[in-house]
């Protein structure tokens, strides 16, 4: 595909934006992504203006398609000036480009985009317009729902020709939903009610849904924040299973409600997955495979997953983090990872970085053996060097969590020299990172634990 002559095709979707959602920090990423791209040999300065500058010079030197998907909301100035001391990226970046643009940008988003008055002949703008009878009917029948025409088309007429709403009624009555609990929904064509509508349709397919693993899961992938991968997602729901998991994060009564999934073999939990892509309920990413939920649906089941638990951990992202080992370096570019040296991975005997990634792979399936048979002293030595191997490759996260379970595993075992290796390997990480007050109370605790040890070892001397 020559991209009807584009230089270059760029394209961005924004998550969903969110209560916990900085806004800014969104727009961030986005410009520290897009500047690798599209200028990866360059370096980059600091200062977000001085950043939004040299993109804009980098987009606009070459006709380049630039695609931005599921733009947020925000609420920036659409002049040039700065607000409250932060300037407001994307609403620059929007500005520079419709004043002088050599490619196309291309913008999906659910408001319009606001732009300085100068430009607006620059701008063209499209509304989608809903679909009429006979187009939600002919988009029903695509969907193998079959019944007689004018039905179809007077259920396309009762739910607006919304498109999504259409798509999810089809697929609920394609997979053994009761046509006459849709036809008992009251119909509503006033437009401030289209939402509400959308609403009534996913009440019924929670309810249709009641109590199964499926809605579990669907509960589960509205609470993160961002895509996740299968892998991720399983990691996450059988570590629960796990006494390091147990005894370091004590999960509360929301994690245990997720218990009928942790309790699934990986075939069943794909089979699982796969039955929500066929109710259209939740898609993947073509690239990474992650599970990606419409913003809609969303909104809806974080709300209804807040409301059947109150008491929702606000921890959970961190918690996913914590468990799967896929994460990226956390400390910034000016901090230096521990340790310091980028050739540290002949300390362990390794040729090349290469030998050092296959011997993190073989170290993580031994220490997932010993949790397994609980062998609580080989796994805490174990999650060390794992701790260290992760450390070497970058992955901050990953060696802070081999940290945490080396701890508990230690913990487990009841063997002391064990327990401080692993307390002062995490207690590092964490003044690293910033926590301080919480590498201080870890360290109290284990030194409270040897000191009571010792003492139980006097008193026995002494008879």
């Amino acid at each position: 595909m020559n991209w009807l002559g584009a230089d270059q095709v760029y394209a961005w979707s924004f998550p969903d934006i969110t209560d916990d959602t900085n806004a800014q920090t969104l727009a961030d990423e986005f410009i520290e992504h897009a500047l690798r791209w599209f200028g990866s040999h360059l370096t980059l300065p600091k200062q977000t203006l001085e950043r939004v500058n040299l993109l804009v010079k980098l987009i606009q030197r070459q006709r380049t398609l630039l695609v931005l998907d599921n733009f947020p909301s925000l609420s920036f100035e659409v002049d040039f000036q700065e607000s409250n001391n932060q300037p407001q990226s994307l609403g620059i970046l929007i500005n520079y480009l419709a004043a002088y643009n050599n490619g196309l940008c291309v913008i999906a988003s659910q408001q319009i985009i606001p732009a300085c008055e100068l430009f607006q002949q620059n701008i063209v703008q499209h509304t989608l317009p809903a679909l009429n009878d006979e187009e939600g009917a002919a988009l029903l029948r695509q969907r193998s729902v079959m019944l007689l025409p004018n039905t179809l088309s007077k259920m396309s007429h009762d739910f607006r020709g919304h498109p999504l709403t259409l798509d999810l009624l089809s697929s609920y009555l394609n997979n053994g939903g009761a046509l006459e609990e849709v036809n008992a929904m009251l119909a509503w064509r006033d437009e401030k009610r289209e939402s509400l509508q959308l609403r009534r349709v996913l009440t019924l397919i929670e309810q249709w849904l009641w109590k199964t693993p499926e809605l579990l899961l669907l509960y589960l992938i509205a609470l993160l924040d961002r895509p996740v991968t299968q892998r991720e997602l399983f990691l996450l729901l059988n570590s629960q299973r796990q006494a390091w998991f147990q005894r370091w994060l004590k999960p509360d009564e929301t994690l245990l409600a997720l218990t009928p999934l942790s309790k699934l073999n990986l075939r069943d939990f794909s089979k699982l997955q796969n039955r929500l892509y066929q109710m259209r309920l939740i898609s993947s990413s073509p690239d990474t495979g992650a599970l990606h939920l419409h913003s809609m649906l969303r909104a809806y089941f974080r709300e209804r997953v807040r409301a059947r638990f109150p008491t929702i951990p606000t921890r959970l992202q961190s918690l996913l983090e914590k468990c799967t080992q896929t994460s990226l370096p956390t400390l910034s570019p000016d901090i230096p990872l521990l340790p310091t040296s980028n050739m540290l991975y002949l300390k362990f005997g390794h040729t090349d970085i290469q030998s050092t990634i296959t011997a993190t792979r073989n170290l993580g399936v031994k220490l997932e053996k010993s949790a397994l048979k609980k062998h609580w002293y080989r796994a805490s030595i174990i999650a060390n060097h794992l701790c260290e191997h992760h450390l070497i490759l970058g992955n901050l996260s990953a060696a802070m969590y081999c940290a945490r379970r080396g701890v508990a595993y230690a913990e487990l075992s009841h063997d002391q020299p064990s327990l401080m290796q692993n307390t002062h390997l995490l207690t590092r990480l964490l003044r690293v990172t910033g926590e301080t007050h919480e590498a201080s109370c870890l360290l109290k605790r284990a030194n409270y634990a040897v000191n009571s040890n010792r003492l139980t070892q006097q008193l026995a001397a002494n008879g």
